[in-house]
């Protein structure tokens, strides 16, 4: 459990670890709130489970997801258990890959409808487009399925998210993370601009005198209020290297690394994934996008060599095209509004299909601790 203290799926959890089985469970947690889930080792023979468990029941919430660990390889006793609402059985000894794996099933289809899909657009080294990658693809999120979508323009210094939606925010992100401890949806909402086509911004104030630091304690009150506020959160984040970035990155339910196919944008994927993978786990996709594709023919690299060195195959190649972004930048237009049959629009197009894909929502299941309390009533 303590190697799982900094891992993407507990990344806002607090853990507390006493040594012990279910009667130790049990004694502890008279005294205590009950945890959202309870991890119990239990070695008790198995003609005593049920009474050992009814025993932690009658000291547990009703909705308290429970995963048991013992040493019975039982199938019975497996199918006996999960019948009953235990979230998982494992047969132990379990290492942290195992738990986190069970971890993960128990809350999938769990997520909360309130909030939406955190994904955090990075640019591997400077001048790579992230930002308008960030922003094509938030737009054609929301347009394909007809859901909002809110950019969060982190670059305070320099970003761009109001030039290139044509937009004229008279309040920024500077003000919303100037509310400490206030900032809630309600606050937020006076903080967003229009951009269209069920598109909202939160705008940098794009200056050199603000003199604001974004610290983790500031980043987590502001993913907190806009989560709930639209079905996809793009994060346009600035590139720089700070523990709040590093942890938005560990939070996002996806990240997308911007980057040209060139060397330097290679060797600092390569980094980024051996850096944040172990954080995110298999459920939360790192996907590599290649921007400017075609702008230098004869000295890029191909996505073949960046599958070798990353070990990810790029999920967009997006080709470069001079005339368009410009175009783009100096009417302060969004891609397709220029020109909606180019090949680099329908690349993007085609990154926001893969990025949007539905999650398919599972039937709430009751707990052990609820059945069985509901059959001792």
């Amino acid at each position: 459990m303590d190697a799982l203290r900094g891992d993407r799926l507990l990344f806002r959890s607090e853990f507390e670890i006493q040594p012990g089985g279910v009667q130790t469970a049990a004694s502890v947690l008279q005294e205590r709130k009950t945890p959202n889930l309870l991890i119990v080792e239990m070695d008790e023979p198995r003609d005593t489970f049920f009474q050992k468990l009814e025993e932690l029941a009658n000291v547990c919430d009703p909705d308290t997801r429970l995963i048991l660990i013992s040493t019975h390889n039982d199938i019975l006793l497996f199918q006996e258990l999960i019948k009953n609402g235990v979230s998982d059985y494992l047969v132990g000894p379990v290492d942290s890959e195992k738990l986190r794996e069970s971890i993960a099933k128990v809350y999938a289809g769990h997520e909360t409808d309130t909030d939406g899909k955190l994904i955090a657009f990075y640019g591997l080294s400077g001048g790579v487009g992230n930002s308008v990658v960030a922003h094509n693809t938030a737009r054609e999120l929301a347009r394909l399925h007809d859901k909002k979508s809110i950019v969060v323009d982190l670059d305070i210094c320099y970003g761009t998210a109001a030039l290139n939606f044509n937009v004229q925010p008279r309040q920024t992100v500077v003000d919303a993370l100037s509310q400490t401890g206030k900032l809630d949806t309600a606050l937020m909402d006076q903080y967003l601009v229009s951009g269209g086509d069920n598109v909202s911004i939160l705008a940098s104030p794009a200056s050199l005198s603000v003199g604001m630091q974004i610290t983790h304690n500031l980043f987590d009150q502001l993913l907190k209020a806009v989560k709930p506020m639209a079905d996809f959160i793009i994060l346009d984040l600035p590139h720089l290297w700070a523990p709040w970035i590093s942890d938005g990155l560990a939070a996002a339910d996806e990240v997308i690394l911007v980057g040209k196919p060139d060397l330097t944008n290679l060797r600092n994927a390569k980094s980024m994934v051996e850096f944040i993978g172990p954080k995110r786990g298999v459920d939360a996709p790192t996907r590599l996008v290649l921007n400017q594709v075609g702008a230098s023919k004869k000295s890029e690299l191909s996505d073949k060599e960046f599958k070798e060195a990353v070990a990810i195959t790029p999920a967009a190649m997006i080709p470069y095209d001079a005339d368009l972004f410009g175009r783009s930048q100096n009417n302060g237009e969004l891609l397709s509004v220029v020109s909606n049959k180019s090949k680099t629009v329908a690349t993007i197009i085609e990154l926001a299909e893969v990025i949007g894909g539905e999650n398919v929502q599972e039937e709430e299941k009751k707990s052990f601790f609820s059945r069985l309390k509901k059959s001792n009533k």
